[in-house]
């Protein structure tokens, strides 16, 4: 949904044209242009009409407006014919005729549907040309605009900037809410941002900023990401660990009788300590990804090292005594029997384990099985047949029901199963609770609280509760004055209000408000016709939907 008539008007203006422009066929709307500026309007609505207008603003009475129209001089036009008769005077005529101009103009610029025709030619001598600021009405007419979802549309998220296109504004007549606006258009500040700082609600600002893309005064383009600085790391601080003494060496216990061939393939797996060529080419050969990141980076630090420093021995130029190797040798195997130690434990221990789990095959699956939240019954045991070599062993009788046979039993043990079957009742299915449906006037209470989120999570089980039945849409409102305001001029009808979030095309979340739930679309409709005329009046359309398909969505 869009609104070609508004752009095609501003297009006639910026362009200069001269002509007819037509909206409709009949009833239909006419505005005269001249060099781009708007002359004159005709209309054949009936609420546009100059006798209309004049009971409309207390210039004239309906008594003596019926006389008049009974009276008519035939070669006169019915201004002059009122004027004529003492009932209205000449500046009271001027005055509506431009007010006639006004509404017949905003009117077109309100249309979703229809769209215009132009026919360009000369306006004849006998044109009634009036003068009228266009930018102004223009402005009056963009600002008057009631139904959101169209200018919306056209005008797009509100994230956008609005980036002048001429050096200065020309000077404007504007409310004293828009005043401040045109120091802050610097192509910086997003819609929002300008709705905060003005303090200009949003939707009344991005009518101007239609306004000024529509004029050709500016642009509106999507907000440049902003580069963010990058922020420099503090360096961490180093921790410089006092040099520890080495452990003792423990005394490394005989190797099991178990396990020598998983010992000598250990030993045989060891590379020599002495080997310092190997060492270096193993360490040419590490990537990036292997290597320690450096302190401050975000990375990962090396461990501190609690070992003593290994003495550095620098030799000068020229100089023939070699490096003490037999130093670092030593120290490097110091720990050789600790490691050595360690692993025996580990095989040692998973030896045993297996072992022992080879004798006892059955007590791993029960304690996996067993719950203390809640236990199995314990499997029935088969029946075991008396062994030759102990024909003289007692059956122990049980003193309870309950108590369970000796092993060494031959009667048949009962089947604990079955006995829990017998105690345990079996278990009801679950059936999920139906959604709680609020009252009318939890309902409407929760609206003038201004809880959104009680009354969102309310009208959402009323439509869960009222499959197939109708609602009827009042408007969408992103204010929470707009909905309260609403509820106050129903409260004479005691409304059967409820609220449904929808997500507008920006992302932003709003209310539609909702009035009541019909059997059919002809009780709704009959509704919308008993609303207070506000509803009614030209913008708002109150909407029958089905409550099955109302949309979530813009």
């Amino acid at each position: 949904m869009s609104l070609p008539a508004l752009k095609d008007l501003f297009a006639r203006h910026r362009t200069g044209a001269t002509g007819l422009w037509r909206l409709g066929l009949e009833p239909n709307r006419i505005v005269y242009f001249e060099a781009g500026n708007v002359v004159f309007a005709a209309s054949s609505h009936p609420q546009d009409r100059l006798t209309h207008l004049l009971v409309e603003r207390g210039k004239l009475t309906q008594v003596q407006l019926d006389y008049a129209m009974a009276n008519l001089n035939p070669t006169m036009s019915i201004g002059r014919n009122l004027i004529e008769m003492g009932f209205i005077t000449q500046r009271d005529l001027l005055d509506v005729a431009r007010a006639q101009v006004e509404r017949v103009v905003w009117a077109v610029m309100a249309e979703t549907l229809e769209r215009p025709t132009f026919e360009a030619k000369a306006l004849d001598a006998s044109t009634v040309r009036l003068p009228f600021d266009t930018p102004g009405m223009l402005l009056a007419g963009v600002l008057n605009l009631q139904d959101r979802e169209p200018l919306l549309a056209e005008l797009g998220p509100l994230d956008q900037v609005v980036a002048l296109e001429v050096p200065s504004l020309p000077e404007l007549n504007l409310p004293p809410d828009l005043v401040r606006l045109p120091d802050l258009l610097g192509g910086k500040r997003t819609l929002l941002d300008l709705s905060r700082e003005a303090g200009v609600e949003p939707f009344r600002l991005g009518a101007f900023a239609l306004y000024l893309r529509e004029m050709g005064w500016a642009r509106l383009q999507m907000a440049p990401p902003s580069p963010e600085a990058p922020r420099i790391p503090e360096p961490e601080p180093i921790l410089i660990a006092p040099p520890v003494a080495p452990p003792a060496a423990l005394p490394v216990p005989p190797p099991s009788p178990a396990v020598p061939s998983l010992i000598q393939a250990i030993e045989a797996s060891q590379v020599p300590t002495t080997n310092l060529e190997h060492l270096s080419e193993a360490l040419d050969q590490l990537g990036p990804e292997d290597e320690w990141e450096e302190a401050g980076q975000g990375g990962l630090q090396p461990p501190l090292s609690q070992e003593r420093s290994l003495p550095i021995h620098q030799t000068a130029a020229g100089s023939t005594e070699p490096p003490d190797f037999e130093s670092l040798e030593a120290r490097k195997t110091s720990r050789r029997p600790l490691y050595l130690f360690g692993i025996l434990l580990v095989v040692a221990g998973l030896w045993g384990g297996l072992r022992w789990y080879q004798r006892n095959p059955i007590i791993l699956p029960k304690l996996a099985q067993s719950s203390p939240l809640n236990p199995p019954a314990p499997a029935p045991k088969p029946e075991q047949p008396i062994s030759e070599a102990t024909p003289g062993a007692e059956v122990k009788s049980a003193p309870k029901p309950e108590a369970q046979p000796a092993p060494n039993s031959d009667a048949k043990p009962v089947s604990e199963p079955a006995r829990a079957a017998k105690l345990i009742p079996p278990a009801q299915p679950k059936v999920a609770p139906k959604p709680s449906v609020s009252s009318q006037t939890e309902r409407l209470k929760a609206i003038q609280a201004g809880n959104w989120k009680l009354a969102h999570s309310q009208g959402l089980a009323l439509c869960a509760a009222s499959h197939g039945k109708w609602s009827l849409r009042l408007e969408i409102a992103c204010q929470g004055d707009t909905i309260q305001r609403a509820a106050s001029l129903l409260r004479s009808q005691n409304p059967d209000l409820f609220l449904l979030p929808m997500t507008m095309r920006n992302g932003r979340t709003c209310h539609q408000i909702f009035l009541g739930t019909y059997e059919s679309e002809a009780a709704a409709l009959a509704a919308a016709r008993r609303l207070p005329p506000p509803f009614l009046a030209e913008g708002n359309r109150p909407k029958p939907f089905k409550v099955d398909q109302i949309p979530s969505r813009q």
